[in-house]
């Protein structure tokens, strides 16, 4: 059975050169944490315009964008993947918290707690979206290193995120996550999901133990674990790096203005979070009147 994973492994890699740079055409590639209210518009539209693709709209959006009380949170990271200032890969990065929680926890929060009692630090990532012109140029297997390189550095235990069951296969065989919990059908999307987890205690020795021995090819642990060809350095201090800030004003007015429905559902504590936050954007004329 390991060997039958071990080829299907390494042929599918092969076969996809999915740490192949394939970027030559698109101009001036980056990787950024999306902070402006253009960033995070083409981010959210992109993410909108996939799902909806897919059928996992179900309420219409007037912007036709994508987003949740989630992104108002200081710790959230909408990381993009830019051809010059156009967004053509995003993926969001959701840390833990007490008040809010993360997203999966409306199904898997039974499996989330049982991580949290034990004093884990917990990330979900979701809300995966790239541009059908660029999907052949690996711009998502970036995205995966910067976020793997950045749940690293800030020293996450777990990288939670819920997949269709479609793709369990490629998460466990290719990308080494574990299962978290069975497959459940996902109310807001009109589709089943599984949940995943990525065990950052030890991925690191378990990307090494299967990849180690491969050629370049198919070497995802040199891929993921190295950032400009040094190993990240696990004597940098967490609070150097980890994000923590607020949208900016005409960022959370817009996105308030645009989805005002983003705050119902919320609990006391968790409105008066946001309302303490944003409260300026908040209480704009075009929201009152």
């Amino acid at each position: 059975m390991e060997r039958s994973i071990e080829r299907r492994r390494t042929i599918r890699i092969r076969r996809s050169a999915l740490t192949a740079a394939k970027l030559g055409d698109l101009d001036r590639p980056s990787i950024k944490i999306a902070e402006t209210l253009d960033e995070l518009s083409q981010a959210f539209k992109l993410i909108y315009a996939e799902y909806n693709s897919q059928g996992y709209i179900s309420a219409q959006h007037p912007k036709q964008m994508l987003y949740s009380v989630y992104n108002f949170l200081p710790k959230t990271c909408v990381f993009i993947f830019q051809s010059f200032k156009d967004v053509i890969s995003t993926i969001s990065y959701t840390p833990d918290t007490k008040l809010f929680g993360v997203p999966m926890d409306s199904l898997y929060k039974s499996e989330l707690d049982g991580l949290r009692v034990q004093g884990r630090k917990i990330v979900e990532i979701g809300s995966l979206a790239t541009e059908r012109s660029v999907r052949g140029k690996n711009v998502v297997m970036y995205l995966y290193k910067a976020v793997i390189n950045y749940a690293f550095l800030t020293r996450v235990n777990d990288l939670c995120l819920m997949v269709n069951p479609k793709h369990v296969r490629f998460y466990s065989d290719i990308m080494l996550c574990e299962q978290l919990g069975e497959e459940k059908f996902y109310e807001a999307v009109n589709a089943p999901a599984v949940a995943m987890r990525v065990n950052f205690d030890t991925y690191q020795e378990k990307l090494r133990e299967v990849y180690g021995d491969s050629d370049f090819e198919t070497d995802l642990a040199s891929f993921f674990l190295k950032m400009n060809y040094s190993s990240v350095d696990p004597d940098i201090e967490a609070i150097d790096v980890e994000r923590n800030q607020l949208l900016d004003y005409d960022a959370a007015r817009d996105l308030l203005m645009h989805k005002p429905t983003i705050l119902e559902g919320l609990t006391q504590k968790q409105y008066e979070y946001i309302e303490r936050m944003y409260h300026k954007a908040i209480y704009v004329p075009s929201m009152v009147a």
